[in-house]
């Protein structure tokens, strides 16, 4: 996106509250028109409240994203009271607590549909509009997680479908540029959200389980906050936005859990190199 987004236009879902709620509000404040969508329809209300307050015009629509017919929905009505859309936040998301053992096939479900095929339901709700047009931008809230899946115990299905959008996000994105449209992944660590207090879905087990830190991961720099608040993340957001970065990594004192998961990966490959065994030559001559 170019640097004024003065009445354009965007569209975020998981809007009412969180980084969702702070992407609003510092998007309204660039000057664009908001499409605010969330599940609930309450805390929708007092969202559209408070984004009026920033200026421009918002338009408030109830939307369950782990349903595409309403994500198709909700890109019809956006267009209809606004014509073109210029910026989408596939945002909503949430987690589950618990060991993987004790996940039924709801919670399975609960926890893909949200976080990654609601990701995918607004790429088909959103993207071939822009593709025909050839602009516009499309940025993927995935996280920290994808990039360290070790880091969190009791947190598994979350961490593959963040892991997925990452993938999709990455992998789109050269062919989106062919086609004028802009691809970024959003990956928040630590920040001021319900995400580990109200928002997740806990799945019971005789240990009450919760979220556990791996112990055996680097310590995090602790000269700078590891948990920022949402308006700080959406401005960094938008800042990496406004560069049209790939991935937008708001933590960076984050950085040692990467390179020990890149570790890892490394001394994945130095093992395949053993697997390539010379084929032994036949010295043997024949008259």
């Amino acid at each position: 996106m170019g640097k004024d987004w003065q009445g354009k236009v965007a569209v975020v879902t998981g809007g009412s509250t969180g980084i969702g709620l702070a992407l609003c509000n510092a998007l309204a404040e660039e000057g664009m028109d908001i499409v605010v969508s969330s599940s609930n329809p309450k805390n929708l209300d007092v969202a559209k409240t408070e984004i009026e307050k920033k200026g421009g015009k918002v338009l408030a629509i109830p939307c369950d994203v782990t349903n595409r017919a309403q994500v198709y929905e909700l890109a019809q009505q956006a267009k209809a009271e606004f014509g073109q859309i210029d910026l989408v936040c596939a945002n909503a998301g949430a987690t589950t607590v618990g060991r993987l053992v004790d996940h039924g096939d709801a919670d399975w479900d609960w926890a893909i549909d949200l976080n990654f095929r609601g990701v995918t339901h607004c790429l088909q709700a959103f993207y071939p509009d822009m593709a025909e047009r050839e602009s516009g931008t499309i940025m993927m809230t995935s996280s920290q997680v994808a990039l360290s899946p070790d880091w969190v115990f009791n947190h598994g299905p979350y961490v593959a479908a963040k892991a997925a959008v990452l993938g999709l996000g990455l992998s789109l994105r050269p062919e989106a540029a062919k086609h004028g449209v802009n691809i970024s992944v959003l990956l928040p660590a630590g920040t001021e959200t319900e995400i580990v207090t109200s928002k997740p879905r806990r799945v019971p087990d005789e240990n009450g389980a919760e979220f556990e830190m791996n112990l055996a991961a680097p310590k995090i720099d602790e000269e700078r906050p590891f948990f920022l608040s949402t308006d700080e993340v959406a401005q960094r957001a938008i800042a990496g936005l406004r560069r049209n970065d790939a991935m937008i990594i708001t933590h960076g004192n984050a950085r040692p859990l990467f390179e020990q998961w890149c570790d890892t990966i490394n001394e994945a490959y130095k093992k395949a190199d053993e697997f390539e065994i010379p084929v032994a030559t036949n010295n043997l001559k024949t008259d």
